[in-house]
């Protein structure tokens, strides 16, 4: 893809803005043309359209291909330096390559006072982020520059280098620390009579790690994902939440977590929510995704956006499932208005056919045929993946079972056995094979809850259909379904005994 079109497709809000600003310092007709091309490649979907977009900006103009590459690149350079302009301090890392950038234009300058200045400022921030190569640049320009500049004592630098060089070197047996504990752990397989942190204390022992290693922040978090990724491979969901816990209330207690490794405690969090929510600790999920919304606030919102949805996913997913329909429909009918949202397949799918549940589970079958139609749309609904596609054909039948629409049920069954009769073949899709064949027969039959054939198949559908199973994809489980309506009750009040249990 063109490197242009791909940053420009992929700018955030204040990004657009911030750009909008930065062309505006100047008023001559090319800046006025980089604005145009601009806005036309943020409306161009790919790269083919570019014999189009060289017509309409150099119409009247011979070799309008050269005239409109030199206005092209000219676009990426000022749109590399509004993105500059716009991150230059998003962080710590950031922030001291920009003051060692600083140095260098001060040291063309000759201005080798303020050069040292910067340079001392990017190594103070790189002592505190342990940014060992950064260190090790840093120290060689201070050195280079007391050549031109008596006033620094270039002995003091080439002590602080060594240092440097003896730390890095710490940390790359950190790296292989790291890899062998993890080969380690993976042999053992934290079977579960294991103490886990009796099994890393001997694992490290063993290794013959020395204890000011392990102590590194960046070491202990990396052990700690070995640890993580080993139960999640296990499937061990119960003691995955309650080590994950352990883990994040240790590393806070020890003042591990800082603006640099923010994102390992967000991601931390995360997976406590989903342990929690497999485990069916609806209440206490919620609570921790509080907590992940308290942290994505932090830093002046650093990693806001990148974490947003996470925390909106796993709300609505927790208010659902703990019988706050309400707070969960409100919550989805906030967010589907949201520009950051409009026009992403992903979320589009998420939001809408969550929303057509809630609904549903709140008896406005209206409302709710109405969300779902939104993901049958010719934008959204051929951009669904296969699985996602037939997952909403089947919450669509129900929902207009239960509006008694009988005979456009008959007629989608028809179709969805048509459009995915490949995916039908599969093992994991059987019951909504034999799903689809029971409904076609409930809506034939004239008052079907008191036909006794009808009863013997509902039956004999329950006792092969699998197992209700947390996180599987689908929007309604069939065998659910069926119990609800042998025993007139609402298919919400089984899904929610379901995920009690």
């Amino acid at each position: 893809m063109d490197s242009l079109l791909q940053i420009i497709q992929n700018l955030k809000k204040e990004e657009i803005r911030n750009f909008k600003i930065f062309t505006n310092r100047f008023q001559r007709q090319e800046d006025i043309k980089i604005a145009t091309l601009f806005d036309l490649m943020r409306a161009s979907k790919n790269s083919e359209d570019e014999g189009q977009l060289m017509l309409q900006l150099f119409p009247d103009t011979d070799g309008n291909a050269n005239a409109y590459y030199r206005l092209k690149n000219r676009l990426k350079s000022e749109m590399e330096k509004s993105l500059l302009n716009l991150h230059h301090n998003l962080d710590e890392r950031i922030g001291t390559i920009n003051c060692i950038t600083l140095s260098s234009i001060f040291s063309y300058k000759a201005q080798y006072e303020l050069c040292l200045y910067y340079l001392k400022k990017a190594e103070k921030i790189s002592v505190q982020n342990e940014f060992y190569d950064l260190l090790e640049l840093i120290y060689a320009q201070i050195i280079e520059l007391s050549h031109n500049f008596n006033e620094i004592n270039p002995i003091e630098y080439i002590e602080k280098r060594r240092e440097n060089n003896t730390k890095s070197m710490v940390l790359m047996e950190a790296g292989n620390t790291i890899a062998a504990v993890n080969y380690r752990l993976k042999k053992s397989n934290l079977g579960k009579s294991d103490d886990i942190d009796k099994t890393l204390q001997k694992t490290l022992k063993d290794l013959n790690v020395a204890g000011e290693i392990y102590k590194i922040p960046n070491v202990k978090i990396k052990i700690h994902l070995c640890i993580r990724n080993i139960l999640l491979q296990n499937r061990d969901f119960v003691r995955l939440e309650k080590y994950m816990i352990e883990a994040l209330n240790e590393f806070e207690s020890e003042n591990l977590f800082t603006k640099s490794t923010h994102t390992n405690k967000i991601n931390m969090i995360t997976w406590i929510v989903n342990s929690l929510m497999i485990n069916r600790k609806w209440n206490d999920a919620i609570q921790y995704t509080q907590l992940l919304f308290d942290e994505l606030n932090k830093y002046n919102k650093l990693y806001y956006d990148n974490f947003i949805w996470t925390y909106y996913q796993s709300l609505v997913t927790s208010y659902m499932s703990a019988n706050r329909l309400q707070e969960a429909t409100e919550l989805l009918e906030q967010i589907i208005e949201l520009p950051a949202h409009k026009g992403v397949t992903f979320y589009e799918y998420a939001i809408h056919s969550n929303l057509a549940l809630c609904y549903y589970f709140l008896k406005n079958k209206t409302d709710a045929i109405k969300t779902l139609s939104r993901l049958f749309l010719k934008d959204i609904y051929p951009k669904l993946s296969t699985e996602y596609q037939f997952s909403i054909s089947i919450l669509e039948i129900v929902l207009h079972y239960e509006n008694n629409n009988l005979d456009y049920v008959t007629y989608r069954i028809g179709e969805i056995k048509r459009q995915f009769r490949t995916l039908l073949k599969g093992e994991s899709y059987k019951d909504e094979k034999a799903f689809m064949k029971l409904l076609a027969n409930i809506c034939n039959k004239p008052d079907p809850m008191h036909d006794k054939h009808l009863l013997e198949q509902m039956n004999a559908f329950l006792d092969t259909a699998a197992p209700f199973q947390i996180g599987s994809g689908k929007h309604i489980d069939c065998a659910l379904w069926v119990r609800s309506k042998l025993d007139k009750q609402a298919y919400y009040t089984y899904l929610y005994k379901a995920l009690q249990a």
